[in-house]
């Protein structure tokens, strides 16, 4: 196998390489001038083709490969710029008046939140000082109104809409630019202030699906006897998550098995592979078999459409569409190089898919188990057929693992002990779930059918959640607070890639070079963690309630918490789990009158917090004081008195 067999995989690396540059540097530079440099490098590409024609030979081996490398970064370039909706003048987040109201298209279902009831609304107009301006953009409203709002209703909403906000705390979720990769830029709690005005179709396809969706799930609610087997229902079989129970979650996620719940290649290869059983396409003559092919991409994109478009649920889509393309012409196409055109095609139209957590699973763990599955199973190959159905389960498991690894630890922070354990139940148990979940679906308003295959459904379901709730009270069933950079990621990918060549082509120059980046690793390690040891730094983070305070004193940290909310696991835990410290202790705290006192080990004097304000006092030993602005700490102005209501402050102690 070689790599120039497979040139879409080529282009797509360097796509991809053109939106991450425009992540970094390229927000700057207008379209025209990116426009005009892909104009002119096809123009200069043209040319020098054109004298390898007029000449008959092929000259210019080194600078045109070179030439259409750099082409499809500067295309990742325009793409990203394009997409961009802070470039749209247009666009509400570009508004720079008052906004006293503004009329817009409901686009989704009512979701229940804990206080209130969201929604996504396209903006058509905005109202200012009497005059309407015509502006795009897509808000999420907050309302209390006991009318549901449906998909294509428009509606009149008093007031101004707020600007998602960046992150308060160092390495928490920044919300605001996952949001704006979505194209949503505001949000808006507008309680009742609100009036439907009319309805219509603004996106016909994707609301007749959404129609469907919900009825589905109303039979659901209507079958469905056990919470925990609802809501796995709905998040496997229609890929609705959102309202999972937190326990539900956490099990699955630490079993790890949330892959299950995540509509993606596992539940459309199952779609696939079921037409596959029945007729095999390629004994069908062709015109016969351009027709089922056809049916069956109709079927999959329908059930993608049904399930909401997940970025994994599109990869494996796209990529089984092509696949069924290729075969309507070959028995066996390249499957490399269908993955790598589904994944450009995808990132044509949203080059910021690239950022989507369930993008890059989706594609790593698949070119894992490709890739990794094979070599792991030629390591035995056991004659009883039931042992070689699970060493085949779980080398998919070990395979996916291995890929996917740097990706988890550095998104969720923490690794699944058991997974190869919990691959032998819900690769089966989804398989199982989707025989009878998928027909039911289909016949959701035949009354009896419907209710036989629910029983089932539900039955398989509850077995499953609870082999996975035995596997999570296992002891030791997941690692936490596992920390790794974004140049981590990045080595330890290098150096899985190397270990695979090194397997495949064993050699001194290789063995050699492994060795020697695993010393530069444990180089960088070292002087990271002595470095650390150095340190006496105060975390005060930025909380919408209670109060959170972590002291590093160089390898020991010292927490403190009271009444914080939901929000502690993405705006505390990312930073403390970044912080390289080897015990844990308790930061001692005292309520007095004047407010809360911390006690600081090797600091003397104590600190006061009152009234959403720290408060240093002279005894307190010279220190700098940075305040977390703009994803960056910046240092301010030296002061006794810190106000802590709106960003997060760091106190370095020398």
């Amino acid at each position: 196998m070689r790599f120039s067999e497979f040139p879409f995989l080529r282009y797509v690396v360097y796509f991809i390489l053109g939106v991450v540059i425009y992540s970094f540097f390229g927000e700057n530079i207008p379209r025209d001038v990116i426009l005009a440099t892909i104009i002119s490098i096809y123009f200069f590409y043209l040319i020098l083709v054109g004298i390898n024609i007029y000449q008959h030979e092929y000259r210019f081996k080194i600078i045109l490969p070179i030439l259409a490398y750099v082409l499809f970064v500067f295309f990742g370039l325009y793409f990203a710029n394009d997409t961009d909706i802070k470039n749209q003048p247009d666009q509400l987040l570009n508004t720079n008046f008052p906004i006293q109201s503004y009329l817009g298209t409901v686009l989704s279902n009512d979701e229940a939140k804990p206080n209130s009831i969201a929604n996504q609304v396209l903006v058509k107009k905005v109202f200012s000082e009497g005059l309407a301006h015509p502006v795009k953009g897509e808000v999420l409203i907050y309302h209390r109104s006991e009318e549901p709002l449906n998909p294509g209703d428009v509606i009149l909403i008093s007031g101004n809409p707020n600007a998602i906000q960046g992150p308060k705390n160092p390495n928490e979720f920044n919300y605001q630019r996952f949001m704006l990769r979505q194209k949503i830029s505001h949000q808006h709690f507008i309680s009742d202030r609100f009036e439907v005005i009319g309805s219509v179709k603004e996106r016909p396809v994707e609301e007749f699906f959404i129609d469907i969706r919900s009825i589905i799930m109303a039979r659901m609610d209507f079958y469905f006897q056990d919470k925990s087997s609802l809501q796995v229902a709905k998040a496997l079989l229609l890929g609705q998550k959102k309202n999972l129970d937190k326990e539900v979650s956490d099990a699955y996620a630490t079993a790890g098995a949330m892959h299950i719940l995540a509509v993606s290649g596992l539940h459309v290869g199952i779609i696939y592979g079921f037409f596959f059983l029945f007729v095999k396409p390629f004994r069908l003559p062709v015109s016969k078999r351009v027709l089922y092919l056809s049916l069956i991409i109709l079927l999959i994109w329908g059930y993608a459409m049904l399930t909401g478009m997940s970025p994994s649920v599109m990869r494996a889509a796209t990529m089984f569409s092509l696949m069924a393309l290729a075969q309507m012409k070959s028995r066996s196409p390249s499957i490399f190089n269908a993955i790598a055109l589904s994944a450009l095609i995808l990132l044509i139209l949203d080059p910021f898919l690239i950022y989507a957590v369930g993008f890059q699973l989706s594609y790593i763990a698949l070119l894992g188990i490709l890739v990794i599955q094979p070599m792991l199973v030629r390591l035995w190959l056991p004659k009883n057929r039931f042992l070689e159905y699970v060493w085949q389960i779980s080398t998919v498991g070990i395979a996916a693992q291995l890929a996917t690894f740097p990706i988890s630890a550095y998104y969720f922070h923490i690794f699944p002990t058991y997974f190869m354990l919990s691959n032998l139940v819900a690769i089966p148990g989804a398989f199982l779930i989707m025989s009878f979940g998928v027909p039911f679906m289909v016949f959701a308003e035949v009354p009896m059918l419907s209710k036989i295959l629910a029983w089932v459904t539900e039955k398989l379901i509850a077995l499953v959640n609870l082999l996975i709730f035995w596997i999570q009270d296992l002891p030791a069933s997941k690692i936490t607070e596992i920390s790794i950079s974004v140049w981590e990621v990045v080595f330890y990918w290098l150096l899985l890639i190397l270990f695979l060549l090194l397997w495949v082509y064993p050699g001194r120059k290789l063995g050699i070079t492994v060795v020697v980046l695993i010393f530069i690793a444990g180089i960088f390690r070292v002087t990271g963690i002595v470095f650390q040891q150095k340190s006496r730094e105060l975390y005060i983070y930025a909380l919408n309630q209670g109060m959170a305070v972590d002291f590093l004193d160089r390898s020991s940290l010292y927490s403190f918490e009271e009444n914080v909310s939901k929000d502690y696991t993405y705006s505390i835990l990312p930073n403390r789990s970044d912080l390289k410290f080897i015990n844990s202790h308790s930061l001692m705290a005292f309520l007095n009158e004047e407010g809360l006192e911390l006690t600081l080990p090797d600091i003397q004097a104590n600190l006061l917090i009152h009234d959403h304000q720290l408060i240093l006092s002279e005894k307190v030993p010279d220190r700098d004081i940075f305040r977390w602005k703009d994803g960056t700490w910046e240092k301010t102005k030296l002061s006794d008195t810190l106000d802590l209501n709106e960003k997060a402050f760091k106190v370095r102690f020398k």
